[in-house]
């Protein structure tokens, strides 16, 4: 505390001139302040102001003396103070109560923050308010009530914290805390413009577009955003005027046909939401539209004694209604079937060894509407690897020692090569048949005629071979019979 120690020197009056003077009737050289007889403090002979400390609470003791010029000492009469424990600053929080509500608009709230105090407390206060983590506003407090209007953001809704701490002239503070709730004042709304709930896909992916309005500026719409169930979601566009997102626009491409519940949902800043639903179902029109790339109609496939291959190529746009349903048939085999969705279709076919010449195949895309197209081509089988013949050496004439004369041949093929199927003879005005298969591999590569002649004469012959394509070759000679 502050303790001051005067010192009076009295008045005395001289005449000077005409008037009298005043003058000091004592001269302090010192003076001195004692707290419990202890000196703790002195200064020269005008007097002094000191701020003591002291030790511990109770009673205490104070005394002061002065020193004159001519020595003599002058005593104070003692006083005696009581001194407490200090303690920190008390005051009633009035309002706002604890969990009241702030109503919180685009820009935010406000509430008033009242504290009353009594007349008895060590004053000015220093007070300081905290909220929202922001930082603390610091004022002056002196009297027995104070006010303050406070500002809270417009986020978040619910709970919001705000404390109050008074400091006294020495230091010393206390703090009371309350929690309360941000309300929105302004909620969003959200309507959705007329719309088309069943459309035609003609072309994939379609794009749909939905249109709608807020109340945009008035409750500080931050974004509107869709979602689609098993289709897509994201942000819509802002396309007002005043970018508050009063008027928005929705473009969403669904892949496929089928119903398609959606949401729009609409957030504030304070985050409050809304939301408007609706069912868009998509129906498909046409028969899936598909280019048949390979092969060409009229194009070659070469077969071997295992048949051949092509490969089917096809194409189509991205505005198709995928998947298709590709079926491919040929020979009269089973339709093979497969999933084909984007702009490219490959897929290798195995044709039989025969026959050769024309072979028939067609093309059938379905969409999963069922609605199909076909396309058929006409191909030309060609035999990759033909039959070939070679008739081992023989006696073109020889001698008959009796009739019918027996007559043998022998020769070769390409065999398993070309897929020999028959080694045939004919004699012209002779006999005729199959040969005998001789090879070890059962694939004719090798073969013998074994047949008699019924009379003497000139003998033209041909061995015929037959593949499982159906080609031929002959080989040819002349046996001359004569007795």
């Amino acid at each position: 505390m502050k303790i001051t120690v005067n010192v009076n020197r009295g008045t005395g009056w001289t005449w000077e001139t005409n008037h009298w003077e005043p003058v000091p009737l004592v001269t302090f050289t010192q003076s001195d302040l004692y707290i419990l007889g202890r000196k703790i403090n002195s200064a020269g002979g005008s007097g002094f102001t000191y701020t003591a400390t002291f030790p511990n609470v109770g009673n205490q003791s104070l005394s002061a003396d002065a020193e004159k010029s001519d020595g003599a000492w002058l005593q104070a009469p003692a006083r005696i103070i009581s001194v407490a424990e200090a303690i920190p600053p008390t005051f009633t929080w009035t309002a706002p109560t604890d969990g009241a509500a702030v109503d919180l608009g685009p820009a935010g709230g406000q509430a008033e923050v009242r504290l009353t105090a009594g007349s008895d407390q060590f004053q000015p206060f220093t007070v300081s308010i905290t909220r929202d983590g922001l930082p603390a506003l610091t004022e002056q407090f002196s009297g027995t009530s104070y006010a303050k209007t406070v500002t809270f953001g417009p986020a978040p809704l619910g709970s919001r914290s705000i404390s109050v701490k008074c400091a006294d002239p020495n230091g010393l503070s206390s703090t009371q805390t309350r929690s309360l709730t941000g309300r929105d004042s302004v909620p969003p709304t959200v309507a959705l413009d007329p719309f088309s709930d069943r459309q035609t896909l003609r072309s994939s992916p379609h794009t749909v577009t939905l249109t709608g309005r807020t109340n945009g500026a008035a409750s500080g719409i931050t974004g509107v955003a869709f979602t689609f169930t098993n289709g897509p979601s994201g942000a819509a566009q802002d396309t007002s005027s005043g970018r508050d997102w009063s008027a928005w626009r929705v473009q969403a491409p669904l892949a496929a046909i089928g119903t398609y519940p959606f949401r729009v949902t609409v957030t504030n800043s304070r985050g409050s939401t809304v939301s408007a639903s609706g069912t868009i179902t998509l129906v498909a029109q046409g028969p899936p539209v598909f280019t048949w790339a390979a092969p060409a109609d009229g194009g070659v496939v070469d077969l071997g004694p295992d048949g051949g291959q092509i490969a089917v190529r096809l194409t189509s746009g991205s505005d198709q209604f995928y998947p298709f349903t590709v079926s491919i048939a040929h020979d009269g085999l089973p339709v093979t079937t497969d999933q084909y969705t984007g702009t490219e279709f490959t897929k290798t076919v195995m044709f039989g060894p025969m026959p050769l010449g024309s072979r028939s195949i067609s093309v059938t895309c379905a969409d999963p509407n069922g609605l199909s197209s076909t396309q058929t081509r006409s191909l030309v089988g060609r035999d990759s690897a033909p039959p070939t013949v070679a008739l081992d050496p023989f006696e073109g004439s020889q001698t008959a020692t009796s009739l019918p004369h027996p007559v043998t041949l022998t020769g070769t093929t390409n065999g398993a090569q070309s897929g020999i199927t028959e080694v045939a003879y004919v004699f012209d005005n002779g006999p005729s048949g199959v040969a005998q298969d001789t090879s070890p591999g059962g694939d004719w590569s090798t073969w013998r005629v074994r047949d008699a002649l019924p009379t003497t004469g000139t003998y033209t012959f041909r061995v015929t071979v037959t593949n499982s394509r159906g080609s031929t070759v002959s080989a040819s000679g002349t046996i001359n019979l004569h007795l």
